[in-house]
């Protein structure tokens, strides 16, 4: 739970700790570097990351794995370990701000165990796939993936309250969906990542409007997934997060409009038009929502190096360090499963970001 007691967080200026994050920031791939390993095969790739930023990950862990599970793991662990130096580097009104926005590993840690249980995935894949880069240790996660039922690993997440996922565990029982669940899940997570960031001080600005756009764009990337489902109005409204009230007005607007050609026109007129456009053009030809999330989560990275680069001696360059970092992690399991599963190469770079 957050604790916010404090009028407002002591941020105040580290030097250290930005100038730090920079050099962090500066080991990260570059788009060069991904068309670099859209034109490699898996194991050129491995060797690409064992002499990158992941060389120390994949060298300790190459003892206990092997393939493609060795690159996953190194992935994980490098995260974990990023996120790690990264409080270690840094105060104490700094580091509260780092751990209540590496919350949402924890989130998305668990998420990944609902899902793997929903799907009877087999344990080793999920555990994989899980990064153990929040306040949830992997040992801790472990325990959660041998929990027997889903009800059960909610009882025990150790983030979100039980009762606040109750509605969506009946939604798992009547619809067989987890949509309510995880739903769920984010809204706690932001809801009280945009109450806590109302006493950032000024200089957290940046991450404030930028949150708030966050949390638009993952309302709007709901929205059109459910709209897909032809769930009516009401129902739809429930899953919106709050996100500040002029956009969160226009979000429930949103879920008003009738269908999705309707909802494309509305969104045209926003500062989302050239994302839209793109990404309705392939949902008219095949029905497929990835460009447009994709799309979206590019709009979302560039935002975050505005993070990065306006206010490079600020609170705002750790976080869109940590939000970029993500996004590598995410492009590279892309690309790792794109290619071994023989995937063309246009086809997984239009669902890279960078």
């Amino acid at each position: 739970m957050l604790e916010l007691r404090q009028k407002e967080l002591k941020l105040g200026k580290y030097p250290y700790a930005y100038v730090r994050t920079s050099v962090m920031k500066s080991l990260l791939f570059r788009k060069d570097d991904y068309h670099k390993m859209l034109k490699m095969s898996f194991s050129e790739i491995a060797k690409f990351l064992q002499d990158s930023h992941y060389k120390d990950e994949i060298n300790k862990l190459g003892t206990e794995y092997s393939g493609a599970d060795l690159i996953e793991f190194a992935l994980n662990k490098n995260l974990a370990d990023s996120f790690e130096k990264l409080l270690k580097i840094s105060p104490p009104g700094l580091s509260l701000l780092i751990r209540k926005y590496a919350i949402r590993k924890d989130i998305d840690d668990i998420k990944t165990i609902l899902r793997g249980k929903f799907t009877n995935t087999d344990e080793k894949l999920i555990l994989n796939s899980i990064t153990a880069a929040g306040a949830l240790k992997f040992e801790f996660l472990n325990s959660l993936l041998k929990t027997e039922s889903i009800e059960e690993i909610l009882k025990n997440n150790r983030i979100v309250p039980f009762s606040l996922l109750e509605d969506g565990i009946k939604d798992l029982k009547e619809k067989n969906t987890l949509v309510g669940i995880e739903n769920a899940l984010d809204k706690y997570y932001y809801s009280h990542l945009m109450e806590f960031s109302k006493i950032l001080p000024k200089a957290g600005e940046l991450f404030k409007n930028f949150l708030t756009k966050e949390v638009e764009i993952l309302n709007i990337l709901t929205l059109l997934r459910l709209k897909k489902t032809k769930l009516d109005k009401e129902a739809t409204k429930r899953f919106i997060i709050p996100c500040g009230l002029s956009r969160g007005l226009k979000i429930i607007k949103l879920a008003d409009v009738d269908d999705l050609e309707e909802f494309s026109r509305v969104l045209e007129r926003t500062e989302y038009k050239d994302v839209i456009q793109k990404g309705f053009q392939e949902y008219r030809e095949n029905g497929s929502l990835i460009t447009l999330e994709t799309e979206l989560y590019k709009y979302l990275l560039k935002e975050s190096i505005l993070l990065l680069h306006q206010h490079p001696l600020t609170v705002d360059v750790i976080l869109g360090y940590m939000l970029a970092k993500d996004i590598e992690i995410r492009n590279l399991r892309i690309i790792i499963k794109g290619k071994q599963l023989g995937l063309e190469e246009e086809f997984i770079e239009k669902q890279l970001v960078f």
